[in-house]
């Protein structure tokens, strides 16, 4: 039994006329009529009784005409579910990100775009470090990572892809009653000798790279360091005094009583935010999602909200 056998008896059921179903299916009469009689025999049963006046259903006829309208829905479902796992737009996608990541409107319009137009995927996300989620991303815990770069290729497994997603530039955070906070811009070396509130360098080398670099002209990576796990308690840190910090830009656009952010003079080393996923793999959901998350993408849906 094939599903066109279904399609053809479903016709001639719900028309209860030869003529009409064919049309219906835009064949002729005569093969429809014989694809009923060999279902019939297939099944070992009449399904319609015929006379030259009306085509009428027996008992087995109603019965497997309500069955077979609950079989070729289903397959329509599966059908239509098939093809939306094809196109991305039905499935899971687990992500990581780090915390610093929901200080800038770059990866909330990215959900926010992705969730618009794929409703169907459930998105599982996951605060982690930058390692962390390498690491997670190999192991194949994660498909997605949104992570804090640049990371030095030699710490980067060969099995890894990435996307940048937004640079900006590092700036100094100091508590608002520190003699620094009252310049408008600050050099570098001029943080020489202040303890530096910073996140674990083993677990966000983008962000320690980027402080290794700011400061190279000062004489190096400060000795007096406070090393925390996330971004929002460097800030709180600072704000209570415990020491000054170099973080995104993004960061500092947030008001937060107690800390002065203050851009650094001179040029100014970048952060990047990028989006990294284990290489290969057919997974059409994760390939929209990465798809979504292209900047010039962005930036169009971020205008068009706007005008």
């Amino acid at each position: 039994m094939e599903l066109r056998h279904l399609r053809y008896f479903l016709a001639v059921a719900e028309e209860l006329h030869f003529h009409r179903a064919a049309a219906r299916l835009h064949i002729s009469q005569p093969p429809l009529s014989q694809q009923i009689r060999a279902l019939e025999r297939e099944l070992g049963v009449t399904l319609l009784e015929r006379n030259r006046r009306r085509v009428t259903l027996t008992a087995a006829g109603e019965s497997f005409r309500d069955d077979a309208r609950s079989v070729l829905a289903a397959v329509e479902r599966a059908s239509e579910r098939a093809r939306d796992v094809a196109r991305g737009s039905l499935g899971s996608l687990s992500i990581g990100f780090v915390g610093s990541a929901m200080f800038s409107p770059t990866l909330p319009d990215i959900l926010r775009e992705f969730r618009a137009g794929h409703p169907d995927v459930e998105l599982v996300l996951r605060e982690l470090p930058t390692v962390a989620q390498l690491n997670a991303l190999v192991r194949g815990e994660l498909d997605l990572g949104v992570i804090r770069g640049p990371i030095e290729e030699t710490e980067i497994d060969p099995q890894l892809e990435f996307l940048t997603i937004q640079r900006e530039n590092l700036v100094a955070a100091l508590p608002s009653d520190h003699p620094l906070a009252s310049r408008r811009r600050l050099r570098a070396e001029s943080l020489r000798g202040e303890t530096f509130v910073i996140l674990e360098r083993r677990d966000a080398p983008g962000l320690f790279a980027g402080l290794a670099s700011a400061m190279g002209d000062a004489g190096g990576v400060p000795d007096d360091v406070l090393e925390v796990a996330e971004m929002q308690t460097i800030i709180s840190l600072v704000a209570g005094g415990f020491g000054v910090s170099l973080v995104p830009a993004s960061v500092g656009q947030v008001d937060r009583s107690g800390v002065a952010f203050r851009p650094l003079a001179g040029p100014t080393p970048t952060i990047e935010l990028s989006l990294a996923w284990r290489s290969g793999g057919d997974s059409p959901v994760r390939n929209a999602f990465i798809a979504a998350a292209r900047p010039a993408r962005i930036q169009r849906a971020r205008r068009a909200r706007e005008a």
